[in-house]
């Protein structure tokens, strides 16, 4: 990026990339400059909703508001507990009865509100390409009872009648929200077609909902693909340049080295190590796997909203690109359009056949709506 520099940290010595000592969620950087930058000033506008009416969700300013994007706004249960079982859902103002529509369960960062997740860019898309999102409070600031709240709003969305297509039903999150997705997806994989996880390596890397072979056992063999979208400012992000040092860095491998054989299910996996992500995070050439640690199938980078992008995908059986990885250079621990752009563009192409739990990828599909 032309206008604004990272303040990233590096060794004099061996000139490398020195992560927060506190690993906080994201490395320094100059926030008044990327202020100024076309994704700064996006999240800002973005949040001048929230913080006018972060305390009335319904109110009738955010309903017209919404209304002017051609979207309808609904939430349920708010008024009990606390509102910690509370879930809001953006229906298309034109939606018809005699269609189905795609669904993304958008799950909140930690310490926040659903209404601030309403935010984040998947509205914005909603109208436009046709589906329908819910943001669900899982039970609290952290998301800690995702894995029951998510069945539990399928079954009331079931019982409400909205012309959900149930192959086509997307878990998705940002920070805590991103492993609340992956919480969801594994424990109900007959549910999620696919999973878009934002910072993309925060389940491997922080683990609130643990990772494990026992608990990827509840996936049922089902293949779950992915996309994981990060910044490279952001130490969410993983496998990263600031694995190295990490005393949790065996443990992080071994996690994601499951995901890609078990759950990505990828057709040319080859076993992670330690010592050969460490070696390509130090000393590749390709500045991809400089990046992430990884040999793709494919890499490529881009330019989108003002921020240069490098990319990987690994391809399935069946040639779907069971995961993909998007990593936006300087950005930190935010949430914008671009990621919303990029997530949906990759989960509207997959889903799940509701007899035989098939995990199906359609290259063509076009809208949420069919």
């Amino acid at each position: 990026m032309k206008n604004w520099i990272p303040l990233l940290r590096y060794d004099t010595l061996t000139n490398k990339r020195i992560p927060d000592p506190e690993e906080e969620n994201e490395l320094p950087y100059d926030e008044e400059a990327f202020a100024q930058t076309d994704i700064g000033r996006e999240l800002t506008q973005n949040l001048e909703l929230y913080r006018k009416y972060s305390e009335s969700p319904m109110h009738p300013e955010v309903i017209a508001y919404w209304e002017k994007r051609g979207l309808k706004k609904e939430l349920f249960d708010y008024e009990t507990e606390e509102g910690k079982y509370a879930y809001s859902v953006f229906t298309p103002l034109d939606m018809k009865t005699n269609k189905k529509y795609a669904m993304i369960y958008f799950s909140h960062g930690g310490g926040v509100t659903i209404n601030l997740a309403e935010t984040y860019g998947f509205n914005t898309l909603a109208a436009v390409e046709k589906y329908i999102v819910v943001y669900p409070n899982n039970g609290g600031r952290s998301n800690n009872e995702v894995d029951t709240e998510f069945p539990r709003i399928m079954e009331a969305l079931r019982e409400k009648k909205y012309p959900i297509d149930w192959e086509r039903v997307y878990c998705a999150g940002f920070s805590s929200g991103s492993e609340a997705s992956v919480c969801a997806a594994c424990t109900c994989p007959e549910m999620a077609a696919a999973v878009a996880v934002l910072p993309g390596g925060q389940p491997f890397k922080d683990l609130k909902f643990h990772t494990g072979p026992d608990y990827y056992a509840s996936t049922k063999g089902l293949r779950i693909p992915g996309i994981f979208i990060g910044g490279t400012a952001d130490v969410a992000s993983y496998p990263a340049p600031w694995i190295l040092d990490n005393k949790k860095k065996d443990y992080r491998v071994h996690n994601l080295d499951i995901w890609m054989r078990d759950i990505a299910q990828i057709k040319n996996y080859r076993p992670l190590s330690s010592a050969h992500m460490e070696e390509l995070l130090a000393n590749s050439q390709d500045p991809v796997e400089r990046e992430f640690g990884l040999e793709f199938d494919i890499s490529y980078s881009f330019h989108v909203q003002g921020a240069d992008w490098l990319g990987g995908e690994f391809y399935g059986k069946d040639g779907a690109p069971v995961m993909r990885y998007a990593r936006a250079i300087g950005i930190p621990h935010v949430v914008w359009s671009s990621q919303a752009n990029l997530a949906w563009d990759y989960l509207k192409h997959f889903r799940r056949d509701q007899d035989t739990g098939e995990s199906i990828y359609d290259p063509v599909i076009c809208w949420g709506e069919r």
